[in-house]
């Protein structure tokens, strides 16, 4: 009895070790579908990192003072906690870290349906701009076009690794507001799109995942969009992004201090 009981322990081991071999490959597989990005492809770049330098979201610089996030990135911190890291494909090993004054959320920020999800942050020091740290330029139209979007980030790039140390970059297409409300709705009823959101999209097993939220979404040089939320990672639907363009406003008004709704100071 104690033979066959050890018998049949092997063999449950032995099925176990297979099963756990094919679902390490099966994630290796749901690679995002990015590439390494190249060092100074992206200098607007920022990852969003607690004081120790853990990655938590990525953004953009947008002025001397100001990086543009997601709201969602921020909500809950307060601004002592965060730094930003410039300059560098390698998160870990910045050529320059910024710290926090204040945190500007938008006042209609929807935490559940993550509408209106966006912020900006003040740094405490003039930010240095050289080869790799350099400004983008806020989109001033409204985004229609079937070419490619750059979209560049740390967020993971497999179910069961940590983010990846080196910058990855990825070519997205945008899904056009209808079809994209069709493809999402028809799965996720609570999800609502609408103007101030933009819809990106590749193909299954390659998109923006968690580490890539706050990022950049980039087109003719300009700033279209920042990750907000993907429905799961790269599993076929479209990721969706923050409309720059529809906040541009709202963002001017930041920037010149007309604003009152500041997170923390």
């Amino acid at each position: 009895m104690i033979g066959k009981i050890q018998n049949l322990l092997i063999v449950l081991t032995v099925i176990v070790s297979a099963t756990h071999k094919q679902l390490l490959a099966h994630a290796s597989n749901r690679i995002i579908g990015g590439q390494l990005a190249e060092e100074g492809l992206a200098p607007y770049q920022i990852s969003l990192q607690t004081i120790p330098g853990a990655h938590l979201c990525g953004g953009a610089i947008i002025a001397k003072e100001w990086i543009i996030t997601a709201a969602h990135c921020v909500t809950g911190w307060p601004v002592e906690f965060l730094r930003i890291a410039v300059g560098s494909n390698l998160y870990k090993k910045p050529l320059e870290v910024y710290y926090l004054n204040d945190i500007f959320i938008h006042c209609n920020y929807d935490q559940p349906k993550y509408h209106n999800d966006i912020a900006l942050l003040h740094v405490n020091t003039t930010i240095i701009y050289n080869d790799l740290v350099q400004p983008l330029a806020l989109a001033n139209v409204m985004l229609n076009t079937t070419d490619p979007l750059l979209l560049t980030g740390w967020g993971l790039i497999s179910l069961w690794d940590p983010y990846p140390e080196k910058l990855q970059k990825l070519l997205m297409y945008q899904v056009p507001r209808k079809e994209c409300t069709l493809i999402l709705e028809s799965e996720f009823p609570d999800v609502c799109v609408d103007i101030s959101h933009i819809c990106a999209y590749v193909k299954r097993y390659q998109g923006a995942c968690h580490g890539d939220n706050g990022g950049p979404l980039v087109y003719n040089n300009s700033l279209v969009g920042i990750h907000s939320w993907s429905y799961p990672c790269a599993d076929g639907y479209p990721d969706m992004f923050t409309n720059i363009w529809y906040y541009r406003d709202w963002i001017r008004q930041v920037q010149r201090g007309q604003k009152k709704c500041k997170y923390s100071t």
